[in-house]
């Protein structure tokens, strides 16, 4: 898939609230994909709250796209790993 052209990528991204160069960014580097379902993008389920960390965490600690990746990589793995250690009733 070539991608949605510009005009639609940048609807999407007033609605989801994330900048045009973050999600083309985001979309070159296959951290998200886009797919095309009845004429309709659809990004899947985690995708936009995925993008809004990730920029978010970019602007906060003013970092690349791969940092803020790892970074976001690394919290969901503490987290995975404090549910683990939680006493089961």
């Amino acid at each position: 898939m070539t991608g949605p052209p510009k005009q639609e990528i940048a609807l999407l991204c007033q609605s989801l609230g994330v900048e045009s160069s973050f999600l083309t960014q985001c979309l070159q580097e296959s951290i998200v994909e886009i797919e095309e379902i009845d004429d309709q993008i659809d990004l899947g389920n985690g995708t936009v709250l995925q993008l809004r960390r990730l920029q978010r965490i970019c602007e906060t600690f003013n970092v690349d796209l791969s940092v803020a990746l790892l970074l976001l990589e690394l919290t969901n793995r503490i987290t995975e790993l404090e549910r683990q250690l939680q006493p089961r009733p």
